[in-house]
C-alpha cells in the first residue's frame, strides 16, 4: 500500500444504494493500493469513549499473517470501519500490530496495537496509538476473560475521573490473506493517556522518578484497595508497573496521581494464564493480598474503606445490568465481590488485615 494512502481519514455516509457502492469501491482500492479520497468530508462529532453502548466495527487485514508473525514487532497495513449507525461509516487506513509480550505469548489472538494519522485526537475522539483488547482465543470461555476485564475499567471509573474510559467493540474481522479466516469477537478499546490528560486537565509524569513521597496518597490508597477487591497483585507504585502517573494542571500539586491499567492477571478476572506476582505470598490469583503502603493512622484506611462501601451498590448494579456477560459468569463475578464487601463491613478486622499486609516500600 502507497505511503500517500496510509493514515487519512475518511467519512462515508451509507444511506443511499450509491454511497454503498462507493463504500466497497473505495475498500477495494485501498485493499490493492490505488488510493483516491472522494469528494465528501463531512465529519461527525462523535467521540467512541462517551457511549456505553456497545460499538460495531469491521478490521480487514492480513490475520493470517498477523498470526504468524505476532511476535515480530512491526506494523502492518489495515482498514478499520466504525459503524456508528446504518448511515454513519467511519473508514480509516490504520496500521497495527500485536502487543503485550505475555499475551503474544501466551494467546493465540494478542492483543492489538492500532496507529492512527495523528497524535490528537480528531472528531472520533481517535488518535495516535490506541490498545485494542482482543479475545486471546476462539475458545468461547475467553470472551468471559475479556468481559469481565472491560467491567474492571468501568468499576474503577466510578471512583475517579482519573482513569481510563473504555469502549465495548463488536469486531468482524476480515482476513485478506490466504486463509480467509474471518473472527467476530468481542473486544474493546482504551482511551489513550493523551485522550484522558486533555479531558482531566492533567500531564503525563515520567513512572522512573515516582516514589512513595510523590504520590497522591489519597489516590495510592483508592488504587491499591481496588487492586486488592478485584484480586490483582500484577502493579507496583514505584516504577509504575501497570499504572501511568498523572498532575493535574489546574493547580500546581507536587504529587503524581496513579492510573490503573491491565487487569487481565485478577482473580475477577480468572484467566488460566494468570498468576500471583513474586512480590506476594499467594499460591493462587483467586485470594487477595494487599499491596499498599502502610499508614499510621486507622482513621486513614477508614476513609478509604468509606469509598467503597458508599459505591458498592453501584459496583454491584454495574455487573448485574451488563447484558453481555453470561449469567452464571455474572454470578462467579458477583460471588467474588461479595467476599470482599463482607470484609469491608467488619473494618476494624479489615484494618489489622491491612495492617498485617500492607508495604512500607512497594
Amino acid at each position: 500500500m502507497k505511503k500517500l494512502a496510509c493514515l487519512v481519514i475518511m467519512i462515508l455516509i451509507t444511506v443511499q444504494p450509491k454511497a454503498q457502492i462507493q463504500e466497497k469501491d473505495l475498500i477495494s482500492n485501498i485493499e490493492k493500493g490505488n488510493f483516491q479520497e472522494p469528494d465528501s468530508k463531512t465529519l461527525y462529532n462523535l467521540n467512541v469513549f462517551e457511549s456505553d453502548e456497545l460499538l460495531n466495527i469491521t478490521l480487514r487485514f492480513d490475520i493470517t499473517s498477523f498470526i504468524k508473525n505476532k511476535n515480530k514487532d512491526k506494523y502492518q497495513d489495515a482498514i478499520l470501519q466504525i459503524h456508528y449507525s446504518s448511515e454513519k461509516t467511519v473508514t480509516k487506513v490504520i496500521e497495527l500490530k500485536p502487543r503485550g509480550n505475555f499475551r503474544k505469548d501466551k494467546c493465540f489472538f494478542p492483543p492489538v496495537r492500532i496507529k492512527f494519522e495523528s497524535d490528537t485526537p480528531d472528531e472520533t475522539g481517535l488518535a495516535g496509538k490506541i490498545k485494542l483488547v482482543t479475545h486471546c482465543s476462539t475458545n468461547k470461555k475467553y470472551e468471559a476473560f475479556l468481559l469481565k476485564e472491560y467491567l474492571i475499567y468501568k468499576m474503577y471509573s466510578l471512583f475517579t475521573d482519573y482513569s481510563f474510559k473504555v469502549r465495548l467493540l463488536d469486531i468482524s474481522y476480515i482476513d485478506t490473506g490466504k486463509k480467509k479466516t474471518n473472527y467476530r469477537q468481542f473486544g474493546f478499546i482504551v482511551e489513550p493517556l493523551e485522550i484522558l490528560t486533555e479531558r482531566t486537565e492533567t500531564t503525563e509524569v515520567d513512572p522512573s522518578t515516582i516514589y512513595k513521597d510523590k504520590v497522591d496518597s489519597d489516590f495510592a490508597d483508592l488504587v491499591a484497595l481496588f487492586e486488592y477487591m478485584i484480586g490483582h497483585t500484577d502493579w507496583r507504585i514505584e516504577g509504575g508497573h501497570n499504572l501511568k502517573y498523572i498532575k493535574t494542571t489546574k493547580v500546581y500539586s507536587p504529587y503524581a496521581i496513579p492510573v490503573p491499567y491491565d487487569f487481565d492477571f485478577s482473580g475477577f478476572v480468572g484467566a488460566p494464564y494468570s498468576y500471583p506476582q513474586v512480590w506476594t505470598s499467594l499460591d493462587n490469583v483467586w485470594d487477595r493480598e494487599y499491596l499498599g503502603y502502610c499508614r499510621s493512622n486507622d482513621k486513614i484506611y477508614l476513609k478509604t474503606i468509606q469509598r467503597f462501601i458508599d459505591k458498592k451498590e453501584e459496583i454491584l448494579d454495574l455487573i448485574k445490568s451488563f447484558d453481555y456477560l453470561s449469567a452464571k459468569e455474572k454470578e462467579k463475578a458477583l460471588s467474588y465481590l461479595d467476599e470482599f464487601f463482607a470484609q469491608i463491613n467488619n473494618p476494624e478486622e479489615f484494618i489489622y488485615t491491612l495492617k498485617n499486609e500492607c508495604r512500607d516500600d512497594f
